[in-house]
């Protein structure tokens, strides 16, 4: 089926047809010549194909419109498998196996080595996926291609690593090559906020829009952008600036979105506020040891001190915002990670700052809204990463 994949799915009438009949579920011949716009001849022939090759297979009649009821279609969920995998720095490692027809039908979460280096990520790379196989008792054979977030920058033409601010082990790291050495398995390799973006496009809270922006809020602000359904390359939203006065940025610019909105700029403030004198109501451990687990632990006790600092840095994110709205005139902004997961109401600030002051005119057709997927966007993406070739999106 992997042969019939790279033999076939680069004709565009193929490719339309897979893709209806995922979108639909279940379909007639007749329903995809009129979405396609191909006679009932040529749709015949792709059918006939698809079935030959197992990608798809009959399930049921559907209602007649005189004569005898039609056939219908539909995806054949175990032809082939895809894998997403998104490498964390320091939390686990998540992997997903999906089948033919996406569906994520087994996660896994596997610890960090301790060593952070590309060889020790590889291995267990290997063994989780090694556990996807054993557990859901698939052929090794089926499996499509393997969808991996690794923090940039990265060329994804080569699937080179290049240099990761928090992973000073790897430098210029032919990641792609690697992982097909070791694997035998086609390997894509991609950031995290754009697997985000493109795991709630195909799968989340962007599935009816074509242009969209995803902020990943967490200890930094990464973002993925999504325009005419298309995944736009290297998009670094947390490291625009707005504050021209404001400090150097380990990026290497000034006053950086990042340093005004992320949780580590949170965290600073915190310590900066503690050691005034500032009161908590949370029982912060002392200056140096304060973490970005600590505030978002603050934050779900309601701490009055944290909520004041993270209200602040909201107002920057709306700042920022505004910045995307007026650049990139999206559908849909969706606003992710683990500080607005815990604090929604860091969106509806944000949001409210940036209505009152981006262009109105682009504001009509625009939502900005919290993440779907959540913690499992990024596999998600990873795994329409793959998906993407088959299914033409």
């Amino acid at each position: 089926m992997k042969e019939y994949v790279e033999q076939n799915l680069k004709n565009g009438n193929t490719t339309k047809t897979l893709d209806f009949i995922r979108k639909k579920s279940k379909v007639t011949k007749a329903e995809l010549a009129e979405e396609t716009n191909l006679t009932f001849a040529a749709i015949s022939n792709i059918i006939n194909g698809l079935m030959k090759a197992g990608m798809i297979k009959e399930c049921g009649e559907g209602a007649s419109s005189g004569g005898r009821k039609p056939l219908l279609y539909e995806l054949n969920s175990e032809a082939l498998y895809v894998v997403g995998i998104d490498v964390s720095i320091d939390e686990q490692i998540r992997f997903g196996l999906f089948t033919f027809d996406t569906v994520l039908v087994y996660e896994l979460c596997m610890d960090p080595p301790a060593v952070k280096g590309p060889d020790e990520y590889i291995k267990i790379i290997k063994n989780g996926l090694k556990t996807l196989v054993d557990h859901e008792k698939i052929d090794y054979q089926k499996i499509l291609g393997i969808g991996v977030s690794i923090p940039g920058p990265i060329n994804t033409t080569t699937g080179e690593v290049v240099s990761p601010p928090n992973l000073p082990l790897w430098r210029n790291v032919p990641l792609k090559r690697m992982l097909e050495k070791e694997l035998h398995i086609p390997i894509k390799i991609e950031k995290d906020a754009n697997l985000s973006a493109l795991g709630e496009k195909w799968f989340g809270a962007g599935k009816e829009v074509n242009n969209l922006v995803y902020l990943f809020v967490g200890e930094g602000i990464g973002s993925g952008v999504i325009l005419n359904g298309t995944l736009m390359g290297n998009s670094e939203i947390g490291h625009c600036t707005i504050d021209s006065a404001g400090p150097r940025c380990n990026c290497g610019n000034y006053g950086c979105l990042e340093l005004k909105a992320s949780g580590l700029a949170i965290v600073k403030k915190v310590k900066e506020g503690l050691q005034l004198g500032y009161p908590s109501n949370y029982p912060y451990p002392k200056s140096e040891q304060i973490s970005f687990s600590n505030v978002l632990k603050a934050i779900e006790s309601n701490d009055p001190f944290t909520l004041k600092i993270v209200d602040e840095a909201a107002n920057y994110l709306g700042i920022g915002l505004t910045n995307v709205i007026n650049n990139f005139n999206p559908d849909l902004i969706i606003i992710g990670g683990k500080l607005p997961e815990k604090y929604e109401r860091m969106i509806e600030l944000s949001a409210g700052i940036a209505r009152n002051r981006a262009f109105e005119v682009f504001q009509k057709k625009l939502s900005i809204i919290p993440g779907k997927l959540k913690e499992r966007s990024i596999i998600m993406g990873a795994a329409a990463l793959v998906l993407e070739d088959v299914f033409g999106e």
